[in-house]
């Protein structure tokens, strides 16, 4: 009997093995060839599954989205709900190494969805699933009583840039330094929200 090939494990077997390509060579390295031989498949099994370079570098994309939404899924709600929220947010930055090769993947291939529209949509899928987690975390913390006066609707944009700012600041930092300061930035972020501004602080490093 022919072996079966469980698909989906191939193609996240393929698709870490190129964003460990783009992280080590550059986007521009990214060839057949590199992610077969990291992945330690053959080519032609690579090709099978992927058999344009756009349609790996889309795959990726979707790869670091899913992980995140799979990382967030996972948490286990916190003593408060104020606490929860900024749990799921600090997700979002990339605070350890594992998080730091998602985010550098992303920008590296995200870039060239400006210019090529095969991966314009996997793109657009990872920035509304940022905007729209924003939102939906804000709506949670609506149920806070501080947080009663909060508009989701009129916060997730500047939420979402805040987000998306954090995480290029501490892209840009070494990586041996602290990243504590970012879950700080994102708790003064979340108290202005309170009413009045002035929710206790109720950060840790994540």
């Amino acid at each position: 009997m022919p072996k079966l090939i469980d698909k989906p494990a191939r193609e996240r077997l393929i698709g870490e093995a190129a964003w460990r390509v783009v992280v080590r060579d550059g986007i521009t390295r990214l060839s057949v060839r590199k992610v077969a031989a990291e992945a330690g498949i053959a080519a032609g099994s690579l090709r099978y599954l992927f058999p344009t370079q756009e349609s790996l570098r889309a795959y990726v994309l979707d790869l670091v989205r899913q992980r995140v939404i799979d990382r967030i899924i996972a948490l286990q709600p916190q003593e408060s709900v104020r606490r929860t929220v900024e749990d799921y947010l600090s997700q979002l930055l990339p605070l350890n190494a594992e998080r730091r090769v998602e985010m550098e993947v992303f920008l590296s291939v995200g870039v060239l969805a400006f210019t090529d529209p095969a991966l314009q949509p996997a793109y657009d899928r990872a920035h509304q699933d940022l905007r729209k987690g924003c939102h939906q975390a804000l709506g949670l913390l609506t149920t806070d009583p501080e947080y009663r006066g909060l508009d989701p609707a009129d916060e997730s944009a500047r939420t979402h840039a805040i987000i998306d700012g954090l995480a290029l600041h501490l892209l840009r930092q070494r990586q041996d330094e602290d990243t504590s300061w970012a879950i700080k930035e994102l708790a003064r972020h979340l108290d202005s929200l309170a009413i009045g501004g002035n929710a206790p602080t109720e950060n840790t490093t994540r």
